[in-house]
C-alpha cells in the first residue's frame, strides 16, 4: 500500500498571509504609530498582490453594487455620529496619531478600507467564510493599536471592528465586494474623519 505524502502548505493560503503579516505587527511593536501602520497597510496590500498573482477574487465593481454598500454605510454611521462624535474624534486621533484631518482621510478612506476590504473580505472570507474573517479581522484591532494604546481603549476597538467585521462581512455576501468597500470607506469617513474635520471647521472659525 503507497503512503500518501503530504503536501506543504502554498504560500498562496489566506492563513499564512495572515500569519506573515501578524509577523510583521509583531516585529514592528516599537516603531513609532504612524510609521507602523504605513508598514502594516504596505505588507497587506503586497500580500493580497501576491494573492492576487495566482487566484482570482471578484470585486464585482459596479454602479449598483457601490450605491448600495455606500447607502448602508450612511444608515450604519449617522445615528452612532449623533450621539459619540467627540468620543469618535478622541478615540481616532490617538489611535491614529494624528490630528491632520487631510491624512486621516487619506488613511481611512484611501488606504484602510479598500485595502483591508480586500484582504479580509475578498481573500480570507472568499475562502473561509465570514465568521474566520470577522475574527481575524477583530484580532487586527489588537495588532494595529494595542503597543500604543491603553489596554482598554484597545479592546473597544477589538469590539467595534469584530462588529463591523459582521457587518461588512454580511454587506459582502449580499452585494459583493466592491459594496463591502464603499460602506467601509463611508463609515471610515462618517465615524472616523468627520469629526475630527468638523472640530478642524470650529477651530478655524473661533480663530
Amino acid at each position: 500500500m503507497s503512503k500518501r505524502v503530504a503536501r506543504a502548505p502554498s504560500l498562496y493560503e489566506p492563513y499564512l498571509l495572515f500569519l506573515i503579516f501578524v509577523g510583521v505587527g509583531l516585529g514592528t511593536v516599537l516603531v513609532e504609530q504612524k510609521v507602523r501602520l504605513a508598514l502594516l497597510w504596505t505588507t497587506m496590500i503586497l500580500l493580497s498582490v501576491l494573492y492576487r498573482s495566482k487566484i482570482k477574487v471578484d470585486t464585482d465593481f459596479g454602479p449598483a453594487s457601490i450605491s448600495r454598500g455606500a447607502l448602508l454605510g450612511i444608515v450604519i454611521s449617522m445615528p452612532i455620529l449623533a450621539f459619540l462624535i467627540s468620543q469618535l474624534r478622541v478615540f481616532t486621533e490617538r489611535l491614529y496619531a494624528t490630528s491632520d484631518v487631510v491624512m486621516l482621510f487619506y488613511q481611512i478612506c484611501f488606504v484602510s478600507a479598500p485595502v483591508e476590504e480586500y484582504f479580509f473580505r475578498g481573500i480570507i472570507q472568499g475562502r473561509y467564510g465570514s465568521s474566520v474573517s470577522t475574527t481575524l479581522y477583530a484580532a487586527t484591532a489588537l495588532l494595529y493599536f494595542l503597543p500604543h494604546a491603553p489596554l482598554l481603549v484597545s479592546f473597544i476597538v477589538f469590539v467595534a471592528m469584530g462588529t463591523l467585521g459582521l457587518v461588512y462581512g454580511f454587506v459582502r455576501e449580499r452585494h459583493g465586494l466592491a459594496a463591502s468597500i464603499a460602506c467601509h470607506v463611508v463609515v471610515g469617513l462618517i465615524l472616523q474623519v468627520i469629526p475630527s474635520m468638523i472640530e478642524a471647521l470650529r477651530v478655524l472659525l473661533v480663530g
